[in-house]
């Protein structure tokens, strides 16, 4: 039982959700469906799973950054393909493989091993149900290996009958990223101009300026380009970046904002595209 607040006076803004672009029914949400309608919309609806972390970044953003950017971009791209096709959003995966970020706190992480079967089990359990669409939308650098490798085991080795894709937004969105003015610093880097400019656009409030470095752009040793092609991991290299590629003193909320209608309508295009490629 809740107590009744008086609200004489007060004005609800029917506008409160976070994004106008979202869909006033919200049915593209799987968990907002019974299992009767899901059973119903299993064999022609692509699902969309959001991958996120929960992990330290840095001094002056929350641990939530990876999953909060993710689910945004996830809702409101799904929002706009599901005017043209039947696709359903499931709730974003907040935690993933994020070992190298233990040392600094405030991270929850999985075992490289227990993740890829998290992210089995969830894809045989759907398939069983009758699904045969499914996209990881990745939000998290860690995540990206073993994904791949659930996405091939699923295929070459489980024999699992779903056609299914792994992709991180920022790959997928790609063009988007060059037309950013960041001098030489990483992108999308950890902890930096663009996550920051991310963050303040969408939950500035969660944002604390007044704790972000100062390096006056001198990229941290984990920002330093490395061997071409070459997938280089060295003891110790976060430690000594202080857990971050960069400062954030070129981001902003206008440039936050750019890049999230941009990727979302890229992104919507990729989710059409996956779906019709499977018939």
């Amino acid at each position: 039982m809740v107590d009744s607040i008086p609200h004489k006076g007060l004005k609800f803004d029917e506008n409160w959700r976070h994004s106008a672009m979202l869909s006033p029914s919200h049915s593209w949400r799987f968990d907002s469906h019974t299992r009767d309608q899901l059973n119903t919309m299993a064999s022609s609806s692509t699902l969309v799973l959001p991958l996120g972390s929960t992990e330290q970044h840095g001094h002056h953003l929350p641990v939530s950054v990876d999953a909060t950017v993710v689910t945004h971009l996830a809702e409101a791209a799904v929002a706009q393909a599901s005017s043209q096709i039947p696709v359903l959003l499931l709730p974003t995966l907040r935690f993933g493989f994020a070992q190298h970020h233990l040392p600094f706190g405030g991270t929850v992480s999985l075992r490289s091993e227990t993740y890829v079967n998290v992210l089995t089990d969830i894809v045989v359990g759907l398939a069983s149900q009758g699904f045969r669409r499914l996209i990881f939308l990745n939000g998290h650098g860690g995540n990206e290996s073993p994904m791949h490798l659930v996405v091939d085991s699923i295929a070459s080795q489980n024999k699992i009958d779903i056609h299914i894709a792994a992709a991180s937004y920022w790959k997928i969105a790609q063009d988007s990223l060059l037309t950013l003015d960041f001098g030489d610093a990483t992108v999308p880097g950890h902890a930096g101009h663009f996550e920051t400019s991310l963050m303040m656009a969408i939950a500035p409030e969660l944002v604390e300026l007044k704790n972000r470095p100062d390096d006056q752009g001198k990229k941290q040793p984990l920002g330093l380009a490395d061997i071409p092609l070459a997938h280089i991991r060295r003891p110790g290299l976060w430690e000594t970046s202080d857990g971050r590629t960069d400062d954030s003193h070129l981001a902003s909320a206008q440039t936050g904002a750019k890049l999230i209608s941009d990727m979302t309508g890229v992104i919507s295009k990729f989710i059409v595209q996956f779906h019709h490629s499977a018939l």
